[in-house]
């Protein structure tokens, strides 16, 4: 996914020993400056790398300033002249315009043909292209859903982070100064909002992931569902995540916006939905011989003078339009051009179809030094829980701490008949127990739920023993029960968002008080849109067929004032 494309930054370019910084401000110092804007022995030379809306990073080196300040990410002096610039070495327009990359890679599909059965039979190791969204289970807001929108959804004061295209950095601004710019008609540069991660606002009332998704991915089948549900905070800092919050991105991009190649992190899959406006992919598969190449290419530091693409032996592209729907597998290298100004809905998973290459990648990220903020969260503490889920689920023996809430419900008893498990889930198991083996102690990240990590390990062994021989004809029966995380997994609870007698959005108090009702601005997207027919409460309208009792408001139609 288009996100965080300094996600393959070597640490090098962020740790540069003081002494070498001002030896290179000695030779440079006028022109770093002024590029800054900072004086000679200003914060420019003091070693500071700031990561914003993160308060994690013990590997930055912080100088005090003043609080009123906004902070930036400001490590200019680790780049080459020419990336200080924001200068290419290739022209984008010609990487654009060549038939050198063709519409290769890319399975188009119907949504109704993709399903769980489909991953069960095929694995999930091409992009798809769905021209619309029909049959995917996926709910996005209507067309004429708009930036402001977005803001009076997520609030204004939510603080984004901006990666300015020239030099591919991440800056600071508030949504209100966001949408500014973004409707400002003479923009004096380039920016692109990728990491809008809006779970826990009012703005994931009006998007649903598409229904394979919410069956595969491990946050929802795996994760104890008591963390998830305890989650408050909307923004993503890590001292405050229950859990991997990486499931519902918005994406805002201006005409002229490029991320360099990357790959997401942890291996997470990605589905991607164009709303308005227009993406152009670069993708190239995740070979072994291809992801050797991006780690030479990501440690090099020559990104700018290199365009990836042309040192594989192919590399495809796909133009997306509004209304298309793209899923990513793992570790798959994309780069990302936006011909028109577009706004994207989208979100990462990590699933039981691509074990193997999402380890993988974890090591890749290792190698080529990517940050912890660039990482999927909790990602060695999530393979844990995946182990724990198939042995509870195939021995019926739960390893996690029942005093912590984590219990998860029993497995159903009364069938005997043997459960095949799929050869990509065999080989993930084994893949996983091997990882974390190989892990430091004090990387091993065991879950306070985990009672005893040893006993679960041997556990597993006894299943993938027990499973050696199942047959994958009869793992793709395309049930739930053919999964046996699908089968186990806890039931997802319709509680509200808050305490203390709130029932859903409306947030009215139990009492005998006298209430008011609530009035529409009329103005919104929301107000000015039909009932979409697929939500709890249509479903219960007497026009759709149900009973009318429930007399709520269409969840796509609720006034964002």
């Amino acid at each position: 996914m288009e996100r965080m494309v300094g996600d393959h930054m070597p640490a090098e370019s962020k740790m540069v020993p003081l002494g070498l910084v001002l030896m290179y401000l000695y030779f440079h110092k006028l022109r770093i400056c002024r590029m800054l804007k900072a004086p000679l022995f200003g914060a420019a030379i003091s070693g500071e790398v700031d990561y914003p809306d993160q308060r994690q990073h013990h590997f930055s080196v912080a100088v005090c300033r003043d609080r009123k300040e906004r902070k930036h990410y400001i490590d200019d002096w680790a780049l080459g002249d020419e990336e200080i610039e924001g200068r290419r070495s290739f022209h984008l327009d010609e990487k654009i315009e060549t038939d050198r990359f063709p519409q290769c890679f890319v399975k188009e599909m119907q949504g109704i043909d993709f399903n769980l059965a489909y991953l069960q039979k095929h694995g999930f190791n091409m992009p798809l292209l769905f021209r619309d969204k029909a049959g995917l289970g996926l709910r996005v807001p209507s067309s004429n859903f708009s930036v402001n929108d977005v803001r009076m959804c997520v609030g204004s004061r939510r603080v984004l982070d901006v990666m300015d295209v020239n030099t591919q950095k991440n800056v600071e601004m508030t949504m209100k100064e966001w949408q500014k710019y973004y409707e400002d008609t003479n923009k004096d540069k380039l920016l692109n909002v990728i990491s809008l991660e809006f779970s826990h606002t009012k703005l994931e009332y009006y998007v649903q992931t598409p229904t394979v998704v919410r069956q595969i991915d491990w946050v929802d089948c795996v994760w104890p569902k008591h963390l998830k549900e305890s989650q408050t905070e909307s923004t993503n800092v890590i001292d405050e995540m229950m859990y991997p919050k990486v499931q519902k991105y918005c994406l805002m991009s201006v005409k002229g916006c490029y991320t360099d190649f990357h790959v997401d992190f942890g291996g997470t899959s990605v589905w991607y939905h164009i709303l308005k406006g227009s993406k152009i992919f670069w993708l190239i598969p995740p070979t072994e011989r291809n992801l050797q190449l991006y780690e030479h290419w990501v440690l090099s530091g020559k990104q700018a003078d290199v365009f990836f693409g042309d040192t594989v032996e192919k590399c495809g592209r796909v133009t997306l339009t509004s209304g298309n729907t793209f899923f990513i597998p793992t570790g798959w290298i994309h780069a990302v051009y936006t011909p028109l100004d577009s706004l994207v809905f989208g979100g990462n998973f990590l699933h039981s179809f691509g074990i193997d290459k999402q380890l993988k990648t974890a090591q890749v990220e290792d190698t080529t030094h990517v940050p912890q903020k660039f990482r999927y969260p909790f990602f060695t503490e999530m393979l844990w829980y995946v182990l724990e889920r198939y042995v509870h689920c195939l021995l019926g023996r739960s390893h996690l701490d029942e005093g912590g809430g984590g219990e998860p419900e029993p497995v159903k008893s009364g069938s005997n008949k043997h459960t095949h498990l799929t050869p990509q889930e065999l080989h993930g198991l084994k893949a996983i127990v091997m990882f974390l083996h190989s892990l430091p102690t004090n990387k091993k990240n065991v879950p306070e739920l985990i009672r005893d990590p040893i006993a679960l390990i041997q556990d597993v062994r006894t299943v993938v023993e027990q499973h050696r021989y199942d047959n994958p004809e009869f793992a793709n029966c395309g049930n739930r029960s053919s999964t046996p995380m699908l089968s186990g997994a806890t039931k997802q609870k319709h509680s509200s968002r808050g305490e203390g007698g709130k029932v859903g959005n409306g947030g009215h108090q139990s009492g005998t008080g006298p209430r008011r009702r609530r009035t529409r601005c009329k103005k919104c997207e929301a107000c000015q849109r039909s009932d979409c027919g697929d939500c709890s409460f249509c479903h219960d309208m007497v026009k759709f067929g149900g009973s009318g009792r429930a007399k709520q408001t269409c969840i796509m139609r609720q006034c964002l004032q």
